[in-house]
């Protein structure tokens, strides 16, 4: 995991670093001429996915692969990482997370169901998404409850995120479970603590979930997202993740 904040922290100097010595313009610039700038200037190993109108006059959203979004003036002279708030009479509103709020539920719910490994009650109240580590002490607690979650209603929608990264042993653990002809079980199996057949196929999604897992902002496991689009950060007992999907609406 260090080994990844540290990438994340040089891609994003990387990016800060040449941009600031690239800001000629003066005049405001449409959405093609930044990215035309952008391109020009970024190292190659950082990718460019979009950039997008914000309801901020004067600034773009721009989204690299890897890293969360930053933001581009108008003119392009001035590329800020960091939230942003709208002040409000009733107090700060934190844009920047409402953003990422969206992509979240956007980029779960838009995965194909094939791909995750998913414990689902008979009703369903809650559906969330939970980023899991077969070799994470608190994943293997909140494994250890799934009856109990639900039975109050709540879908399990695992996806992997080994911390150690692709290729690790964790990695070679959990790509075996979501390989298997019965990954619920095979998964049960290793959070147990228990040894499974190594089966590595070419068509798993572990490495997919890993990268889209770093995408968002993921720094630990568990990590919950919820229906809403919200990061929950850690376990949380049954009862109590109960409580805040149920307040979260």
């Amino acid at each position: 995991m260090k080994f990844y904040l540290h990438k994340y922290k040089l891609l994003l100097a990387s990016i800060l670093a040449v941009f600031s010595l690239h800001n000629s313009a003066e005049s405001p610039l449409n959405l093609k001429e930044v990215e035309e700038k952008l391109l020009s200037i970024l190292p190659t190993e950082i990718e460019l996915l979009s950039i997008q109108k914000t309801d901020i006059e004067g600034f773009y959203e721009v989204n690299f692969q890897g890293i969360e979004p930053l933001f581009v003036s108008s003119d392009g002279n001035y590329l800020v990482s960091g939230d942003i708030y709208l002040i409000t009479k009733q107090g700060l509103v934190n844009k920047s997370e409402s953003r990422r709020d969206y992509q979240r539920k956007t980029l779960t719910q838009n995965l194909d169901n094939d791909e995750l490994i998913v414990f689902e009650p008979e009703i369903v109240n809650h559906s969330i998404f939970v980023f899991t580590d077969v070799d994470c002490g608190y994943c293997r607690q909140f494994h250890n409850q799934i009856d109990a979650y639900l039975d109050l209603g709540i879908k399990i929608n695992y996806l992997a995120y080994p911390r150690a990264g692709i290729g690790s042993e964790s990695y070679n653990k959990i790509s075996s479970a979501w390989c298997n002809d019965d990954p619920n079980y095979s998964l049960t199996l290793l959070k147990q603590g228990k040894e499974i057949k190594e089966d590595l196929c070419e068509d798993n999604p572990v490495g997919k979930h890993f990268n889209l897992g770093n995408a968002i902002g993921v720094q630990g496991t568990p990590s919950i997202i919820t229906d809403q689009g919200k990061m929950i950060p850690g376990y949380l007992p049954p009862e109590d993740l109960l409580n805040i999907l149920s307040s979260s609406g």
